[in-house]
């Protein structure tokens, strides 16, 4: 009985996957007939159609890769080659895939990606001619890449050097700031002529210099005190004093 169940159960896996088949067969014909006409819009609706039946189909995702790098839309591409890589049966169309999927890196300009898909597509089938010679392309394109990003990486560097050594130097000053700037500063005397700091006195020199200016005090307050009217009738009296004295005589005897 068990045995039977088992048999049943493959017989319906085998008609399920011939209804699948058969599913996919109408959309896969006319979406090949658009592509062969460029409808490409037209094809990919056809080829989504079959792909949606049957997920693990690689035709339908090979083909539906196709139509989506002739429209331009290379990451979509790119992701149903990849699929129709894993799903693949045969080395061949595993071939088709990875030379397709190296396409799609290349118009992305992952140059790396695309070397490692074009050799693994060789790897399977070495004497494919189209595939080295894209093989070659997106070596040179990846070399270029990698030149162009060095010399930058270099430019870069000299520029941050350049720049270090700007902060680590005094800047010059121009000549006309720096005239500008001395016309602004204050006029300063000759060095022999700069003002001395005054030095504090002593208490020596302060008593010195009171009895100085005592003494220059009593004399200016004479000379006020004695007018010169005073002065003037005191020389008078002075001549009149000196011809009242009896003239001395000289004696004969």
């Amino acid at each position: 009985m068990k045995f039977l169940s088992f048999r049943l159960f493959w017989f319906a896996l085998l008609c399920l996957h011939t209804a699948a088949a058969q599913s996919i067969h109408t959309p896969l014909r006319k979406g090949d007939w658009a592509y062969d006409r460029e409808q490409y819009q037209a094809a990919e609706k056809q080829y989504r159609i079959a792909a949606d039946r049957d997920m693990g189909n690689p035709q339908a995702l090979y083909n539906l890769g196709n139509t989506l790098y002739q429209q331009g839309n290379f990451e979509d591409a790119e992701k149903r080659f990849q699929q129709a890589v894993n799903k693949a049966k045969t080395p061949t169309h595993r071939a088709d895939a990875l030379h397709n999927l190296g396409d799609a890196f290349l118009k992305q300009r992952k140059y790396k990606e695309a070397v490692g898909a074009y050799e693994a597509s060789l790897r399977l089938r070495p004497a494919d001619a189209g595939t080295k010679q894209n093989l070659q392309m997106a070596k040179k394109r990846l070399q270029e890449e990698e030149k162009k990003e060095k010399e930058q990486q270099q430019k870069q560097q000299q520029q941050q050097q350049e720049q270090n050594q700007g902060q680590n130097q005094n800047p010059q000053q121009n000549p006309q700031d720096q005239k500008d700037k001395e016309q602004n500063q204050p006029s300063q005397p000759p060095p022999n002529q700069q003002a001395q700091p005054q030095q504090p006195k002593s208490e020596q020199q302060k008593k010195q210099e009171e009895q100085r200016l005592k003494k220059e005090d009593a004399k200016r307050l004479l000379e006020t005190a004695v007018g010169p009217d005073d002065r003037k009738n005191a020389q008078k009296y002075r001549a009149a004093h000196q011809q009242s004295k009896p003239k001395t005589s000289k004696k004969d005897w």
